[in-house]
């Protein structure tokens, strides 16, 4: 058998695994994602500071609508790859809380591997530019993908992952990520009317490593790095549906 047509199996067969993955966040989400919205997503009491730390991000092989590599945008020093397990604290200044320790570095945040996901420790101003340069990145192909539904988005992804338009950087989804959280406009202002509870999956899993699994978690652990903490069921709805396309992704892009 051919390398050719072994590789066309094993996207088959993940495209096939996206499917089954998206019947299972229907049954947690019968009635769609429409309902959930930025108001559920609670605040943190303790503060939303961030840690200090490089963008970390990779462009996405190739394709220059995809988003930029971060690492020639001169946005971080040392960020880490996608082998990092994304659990320690990172040099460079990070802001304090209030108690020493950056929010990041507080207790009561899940031990989980990050990987691409730990550059939501970066600093404020790096967010912010990288919020910046993501929205002046966007195309009219890249809003007509954000504002797919999700069963077009996991086709999209799984069966036509080379030409689909989206942003690829860990850093700049994050940034996009943080702004929604927050109730920001930045994307809504740009022609996406997608739902907040989507969108969200969207960037939670595009930033995501592709073979690293995206859990509760995950959820809770990144948005309170951010600075707004998605818990309980909220958090339970946004993994299912950042995973499904998590699973996409892998399936469509190998």
């Amino acid at each position: 058998m051919s390398d050719r047509k072994n590789a066309g199996i094993g996207r088959f067969a993940l495209g096939v695994a996206a499917v089954a993955l998206l019947g299972s966040v229907a049954l947690i989400a019968p009635d769609g994602i429409g309902g959930f919205s930025s108001a559920v997503f609670a605040q943190d009491e303790e503060g939303g500071g961030k840690g200090s730390q490089g963008d970390g991000g990779q462009g996405n092989k190739g394709d220059g609508q995809k988003g930029q590599d971060n690492a020639g945008q001169g946005e971080g020093h040392g960020g880490p790859g996608e082998d990092s397990d994304g659990k320690g604290p990172q040099a460079g200044g990070p802001t304090d809380t209030g108690g020493g320790k950056p929010v990041w570095a507080q207790e009561g945040i899940p031990e989980v591997e990050l990987g691409r996901l730990s550059v939501a420790r970066s600093p404020d101003q790096v967010l912010d530019r990288a919020l910046a340069e993501a929205i002046a990145s966007l195309t009219p192909e890249m809003i007509e993908y954000y504002n797919m539904s999700l069963d077009e988005v996991i086709a999209e992804l799984s069966l036509n992952f080379d030409n689909v338009a989206f942003i690829d950087s860990p850093l700049q989804n994050l940034a996009l990520l943080g702004d929604l959280l927050e109730g920001g406009t930045a994307l809504s202002d740009a022609g996406v009317t997608t739902s907040d509870t989507l969108l969200a999956a969207m960037l939670l899993g595009a930033a995501s490593d592709k073979t690293i699994s995206i859990s509760v978690d995950t959820v809770i652990a990144v948005t309170t790095i951010l600075g707004t903490p998605v818990t309980g069921t909220a958090a339970a709805e946004l993994a299912n549906l950042a995973e499904a396309i998590r699973v996409a992704i892998l399936a469509g892009h190998g």
